[in-house]
């Protein structure tokens, strides 16, 4: 598989959720479980999701809307992502902020972003961060980013726990939390 195609897929996965209009979140926690096979299951967690202003304007209702809609009740996250296979999406309050999960299982890991030779059992587990407007905040691997200017985090060949922390919008000058919309959705519900 050529490095161009390898990093094409990775970024496409990468993207993980390309949420609508003016939807944001602080953070992502992405969790992995592979098993001896490259099988497995994970979770992606959506620290803080927020309503970006839409030129100084408060855009949150019709964004709460389209998260429940295409994102928890629709197909949108499984559309962009066609080799997790969501197993659960839900939204939560925890700490005072909305937090959104996916769960899923995956056939592969090569099938979702990650590099690992089948050649050999020796081969290193690689992650290509890229440019997805995400910034690396923390792993359980090596990530080469800081020290050497690649953005690409690398496991033991043994690594069956993958652990991504990254920082989606850093700065929450003029966004509007969803938790009093979620909170409305959830007693309706």
């Amino acid at each position: 598989m050529s490095f161009l195609r390898i990093s094409i897929l990775i970024l496409s996965s990468l993207s993980l959720i390309n949420l609508t209009g003016c939807l944001s979140t602080e953070y992502k926690e992405y969790i992995f479980e592979i098993n001896s096979d490259g099988s497995g299951e994970g979770e992606i967690i959506f620290y803080n999701l927020v309503s970006v202003e839409d030129d100084e304007k408060d855009v949150s209702f019709k964004d709460f809307g389209e998260l429940v809609s295409d994102y928890i009740e629709g197909t949108s996250f499984e559309n962009d992502n066609p080799n997790y296979l969501v197993t659960n999406k839900e939204l939560l309050e925890k700490d005072s902020i909305l937090v959104g999960r996916v769960e899923f299982y995956f056939t592969n890991i090569n099938d979702i972003g990650f590099f690992k030779s089948e050649d050999c059992d020796c081969s290193p587990l690689i992650y290509f961060m890229g440019d997805f407007g995400e910034t690396y905040s923390e792993s359980n691997g090596n990530y080469l980013g800081e020290e050497k200017d690649f953005p690409v985090i690398i496991w033991q060949s043994d690594a069956d726990k993958i652990y991504i922390k990254t920082v989606v919008q850093d700065d929450l000058t003029g966004t509007q939390s969803l938790l009093k919309l979620f909170h409305t959705w959830k007693d309706s519900q």
